[in-house]
């Protein structure tokens, strides 16, 4: 078991399609074989998203990592209880988007302590984030922040390519205006950092 990384799985914006791209990830018996999976959200509303998907799994509220145990055919759930009644499938909301930041600022805290290998985010909605009185753009800026990062790049990976972006989270038109000499070297030095790092010593 110790063998397997320890996964948080963040819910979310409730109101989207995170919640039902869990329920349905946990429908696959391989999830449990490479991995010790658990979600970050809130356990009685996606136990209420695996009735509606009579999906037969079981939903297991925890209050620790430590608490998990990893069997197929359930979900642990790190549950913040923090899901009113009333969200509307589809609409951005501010309590949509006070949960979501609240499950990946959880995730990040459990990262840093140790408590979990690795961090996996369902979809947020900018627009509920907004509403909530945050700022940021998107996942990447937000991660920065919760952890004191300075400069960060956003890697999107594939078996056989990685494409760093310079610019993230613009309108294509405004893209060109955007790039700056600066952008570009620190995403190049990052990127090096990062295949040195990680990947080979002469990338």
């Amino acid at each position: 078991m110790e063998d397997r990384p320890r996964i948080a799985i963040t819910m979310g914006d409730p109101a989207g399609v995170g919640p039902e791209i869990i329920i349905k990830m946990f429908k696959r018996q391989s999830v449990y074989d490479s991995s010790c999976p658990l979600v970050i959200g809130d356990a009685a509303f996606l136990n209420d998203v695996s009735l509606k998907l009579a999906s037969g799994l079981s939903i297991i509220p925890i209050s620790s990592p430590h608490e998990a145990s990893f069997t197929p055919d359930s979900i642990n759930v790190l549950d913040l209880k923090n899901i009113p009644n009333g969200i509307c499938e589809g609409k951005p909301s501010p309590v949509g988007g006070q949960a979501s930041v609240e499950y990946i600022r959880t995730a990040v805290n459990l990262a840093l302590d140790q408590q979990v290998d690795a961090i996996v985010t369902a979809p947020i909605n900018k627009k509920s984030i907004h509403l909530a009185g945050f700022k940021w753009p998107g996942h990447t800026e937000m991660l920065a922040d919760f952890t004191d990062t300075k400069e960060v790049a956003l890697m999107l990976t594939g078996d056989a390519l990685r494409v760093v972006i310079v610019t993230t989270h613009i309108p294509l038109n405004q893209v060109g205006q955007s790039i700056t000499h600066k952008q570009i070297t620190t995403t190049i030095r990052l990127t090096h950092q990062w295949l040195i790092k990680h990947v080979t010593k002469s990338p």
